[in-house]
């Protein structure tokens, strides 16, 4: 597969331009990812962006690794202050215009760079994020099937008597054995602790004859996440009100999936789903928003919430979870994540 790493750097190179800018400095591996495809560690190097030119403040140690992407990022092996390095080229060369995110560094870089002059520019590339590239879609799809996959094997296996701690051990290993880089969230609840919405899973806390289940999980593949979300009832019948709120969550995911799609002002996706809860009657009980945007990170822009601004916009990456979470009884959040076209959603993480 084709990185476009490169071509998120021209891009970005022209936001910069079209915001008169003459540079931006990027200490987050995050971001540096972004425009390598390359797994960096926080320290290992700094990033100057100029709308022409892109330089890599690195130490000696790095700099094999950093080749893979000499073409198109100039790399320099600085013996001391990385940051300091690039503070001296931006004085040599007169740049003036700059800018960093204080949402992506601490407090001490963040103000050593906003005595130097630079400009706190909030969120330019987590805004660019947003609309994933080809070969992000593919990163995610691939997440998105490992995880899926890893479920279908483990679900048969859950049986009376299991923890939430085993249950939990057996997802983790299922998404590993299957090529996922790391497993960031795991959450395995059941009974009552399905009202808790990010419970941590016990090793007291055994399955019952007659219980709840939700699993909340995914995984990074090559820095990629995935997020899927599955609740149950394990056992004979379950109960009527089990089974009300159980439709009630779905009929709410399928009313906001069945309008997503590019234009969709991103509000609108959270109050198609919302409002088929508050209809049914458990409004209060559905305690957070419809969903986020996934990618580098398991939560990004956009969140789908009521009070979000802006539209959904083609290769946006979301996920679509509503819950209903009754304290002291059970609780049910379905999710999957979908890639929003000009004509709909396709799901990403179906199984």
């Amino acid at each position: 597969m084709k990185s476009l790493a490169q071509q998120r750097l021209k891009d970005f190179q022209k936001l910069l331009k079209n915001a008169s800018l003459d540079g931006y400095i990027c200490v987050s591996p995050l971001e540096m990812r972004y425009f390598t495809g390359l797994e960096l560690f926080d320290g290992e190097a700094v990033f100057l962006i100029t709308p022409r030119r892109a330089y890599c403040l690195t130490k000696t140690m790095m700099v094999a690794k950093l080749q893979a992407v000499q073409d198109f990022i100039s790399i320099q092996d600085v013996p001391g202050d990385m940051l300091a390095a690039a503070l001296e080229l931006a004085v040599k060369n007169k740049w003036v215009r700059l800018s960093f995110d204080p949402q992506t560094m601490d407090f001490i870089r963040g103000e050593k760079l906003a005595q130097a002059g630079f400009s706190r520019v909030e969120g330019l590339i987590a805004q660019m994020r947003q609309v994933k590239y080809a070969d992000e879609v593919d990163l995610i799809k691939k997440s998105c099937r490992i995880a899926a996959q890893a479920f279908e094997e483990v679900k048969p296996q859950i049986k009376t008597g299991m923890s939430e701690e085993d249950v939990r051990i057996l997802m983790a290993m299922a998404m590993i054995k299957r090529g996922a880089d790391s497993v960031p969230f795991n959450i395995v609840c059941f009974g009552e602790n399905c009202a808790d919405a990010h419970h941590m899973p016990s090793a007291k806390r055994k399955l019952k004859k007659n219980d709840a289940v939700l699993m909340d999980f995914g995984c990074f593949y090559k820095g990629y996440c995935s997020d899927i979300t599955r609740s149950w009832w394990h056992g004979d019948k379950a109960p009527a009100e089990y089974q009300k709120i159980w439709h009630l969550v779905e009929m709410a995911k399928e009313a906001s999936v069945g309008i997503l799609r590019a234009g969709l002002p991103v509000a609108e996706a959270d109050r198609a789903a919302r409002s088929v809860i508050e209809d049914g009657g458990y409004g209060q009980n559905f305690i957070h928003s419809t969903g986020h945007g996934i990618g580098l990170e398991v939560h990004e822009t956009p969140f789908v919430r009521s009070a979000s601004v802006g539209e959904m916009e083609e290769n946006f990456i979301v996920t679509i979870e509503p819950g209903i979470y009754l304290p002291g009884k059970y609780g049910v959040r379905l999710e999957d994540s979908y890639l929003v076209s000009r004509t709909g959603a396709k799901n990403l993480t179906k199984n």
